[in-house]
């Protein structure tokens, strides 16, 4: 995977490239990858998308793109929102969504929903994950993954779960937050 020595600066997002109307305007794959080629060349290398930007459409086109330029010259920062999981998709939440009956044996041990298990997992490796809320009950689903304590056994079938989904989720890079 990316054998990139330090974090970027500066991230890039490409929540308007989902063109979910948010940003107004009509973004095509030809208008976005002079952008793209132009951030490349400029060493901004870390891309933020997620499936819920456009339906899968950001990711789409940010993945066609990606897939042009040596693996190992790109981060990626990605976001699994549940709710949008279409178990009909080819991507990497199709197969994190096949995977979830696995998840679903994690999240029984610690009587929790499966969406607590992947917030539990990425602080029990250090890091700090960003969730959105806008209600309560997801504040109340946050305060139960604070509380899972996953063993190591766990941890490391989360990732062979990652590795077998060809999902790296920040692993390559990620730093313990303080």
């Amino acid at each position: 995977m990316a054998d990139i020595k330090e974090m970027p600066k500066i991230a890039l997002g490409a929540w308007a490239w989902g063109n979910d109307g948010t940003f107004g305007g009509n973004l095509t794959a030809e208008s976005l990858r002079p952008v793209f080629d132009a951030a490349m060349k400029a060493g901004l290398n870390l891309w933020d998308t997620a499936y819920v930007y456009g339906m899968g459409t950001s990711e789409k086109i940010l993945g066609d793109f990606l897939r042009t330029v040596p693996r190992d010259s790109y981060l990626i920062s990605d976001k699994f929102t549940p709710q949008c999981a279409d178990p009909a998709a080819e991507n990497a939440v199709t197969a994190l969504y096949e995977k979830s009956a696995e998840l679903g044996k994690i999240a029984d041990r610690h009587h929790v929903a499966i969406a607590q298990i992947p917030v539990a997992w990425a602080i029990a490796k250090g890091t700090l994950p960003i969730i959105g809320v806008t209600k309560v009950y997801q504040v109340e689903d946050v305060v139960k993954a604070m509380a899972v304590e996953l063993s190591e056994e766990e941890i490391r079938m989360l990732e062979n779960l990652g590795d077998e989904a060809q999902l790296p989720v920040i692993r390559y890079w990620e730093k313990e937050m303080k």
